[in-house]
């Protein structure tokens, strides 16, 4: 078996690691930087802590098992649409995903099975996105990145508007924001969707959200209100237990941070 495995996609420079400590693990990487763990025999473990968090969402939004329709935005290692696969048959999910070469490399490498179930839609997710009819998701991912950063035009007001009209009423967006002190951006986009939307709850590292280093930082939102205390049962357990902040906890977070905009 090989160790690693070095590809060019369509707009990154890719490489494939095995886990040694777990043989059917598998890392990502583009451009060298880290960006996916996918487990070949097991789409129910995730490695990364933030995708748990995004998992959660996921878990907590409708009673277990039962389906969902949830639109991801942004494939990476593709582990996340898996794991809701795994968890929640039949469930109905989209993934929109810039970069046509990745996805041929999922399929090849990282055990990507596309179906009528799981569809993954090559081009920018915004454009797809305003193709979708009005209530016609559960859950929306939003875990797109060129390097470490979120493209501007899926940072604003004016997205996440549109991300709320596509999100059923009570259905929620799950956003994996990577900042470094003094936060700027992660505190932007908290602005961004406590404007647009009634419940916000963002989970990250202690020493991340002290401004101490840089990681990621997960906002959950929602018209309906999130189940808070299981969230932060969840986040609380692990290596390296996560804070978790309501809306009032948020809206200090941001502070004076002013929204983004389209333009």
């Amino acid at each position: 078996m090989i160790e690693a495995l070095d590809a060019q996609t369509t707009h990154a420079g890719a490489r494939i690691e095995n886990d040694p400590s777990r043989p059917s693990g598998r890392l990502l990487f583009l451009d060298g930087i880290e960006c996916s763990y996918v487990d070949l025999d097991d789409p129910t473990h995730l490695e990364f802590g933030y995708v748990r968090r995004l998992a959660d969402l996921v878990d907590l939004i409708a009673p277990d098992g039962q389906p969902l329709r949830v639109t991801h935005l942004g494939g990476g290692g593709f582990s996340l649409p898996a794991y809701v696969a795994a968890t929640r048959p039949g469930s109905r999910q989209f993934v929109y995903e810039y970069d046509a070469g990745l996805v041929e490399l999922a399929r090849e490498r990282l055990g990507l099975r596309t179906s009528p179930q799981l569809k993954v839609k090559v081009g920018d997710a915004r454009d797809r996105l305003a193709r979708r009819s009005p209530d016609s998701a559960d859950v929306i991912v939003g875990d797109a990145f060129v390097g470490r950063h979120i493209p501007h035009h899926l940072a604003t007001v004016e997205f996440a508007e549109l991300v709320r009209t596509v999100l059923r009423p009570g259905g929620g967006y799950a956003l994996n924001v990577i900042d470094e002190p003094p936060l700027a951006f992660a505190r932007a986009e908290g602005a961004v969707l406590l404007e647009v939307f009634r419940h916000v709850v963002l989970c990250t590292d202690a020493d991340v959200l002290r401004g101490k280093e840089s990681g990621n930082l997960v906002y959950l939102a929602s018209d309906g209100p999130l189940p808070f205390e299981e969230i932060s049962r969840r986040a609380s357990r692990g290596q390296l237990p996560e804070r978790v902040l309501e809306r009032d906890g948020v809206t200090r977070f941001v502070g004076t941070a002013r929204p983004l905009h389209d333009g």
